[in-house]
């Protein structure tokens, strides 16, 4: 599964940047992009976030996928944080 993000610093820049996951599932795609964020330090805030699916061509908000990847990143930033 392929993600794009784009992430914006505090001044305001913004960065687009495409991962790749060995899975179709949206679910461990969402697991695995948490874990791997929160283990960059490079990124802060959530407050703007949005979480969309491509479903036959469209981008669609996911709210309960946005749900789990808030949940396992804050999980995951107090792991490595220990």
């Amino acid at each position: 599964m392929e993600v794009l993000l784009v992430l914006e610093d505090i001044s305001g820049a913004r960065t687009r940047e495409t991962l790749k996951f060995p899975t179709r599932n949206g679910v461990e795609t969402v697991r695995r992009l948490a874990k791997h964020l929160a283990t960059r330090g490079d990124t802060e805030g959530s407050k703007k976030l949005r979480l969309r699916v491509e479903e036959r061509g469209e981008l669609k908000d996911d709210e309960p996928l946005r749900r789990l990847f808030l949940s396992e990143l804050r999980y995951h930033r107090k792991e490595f944080e220990s």
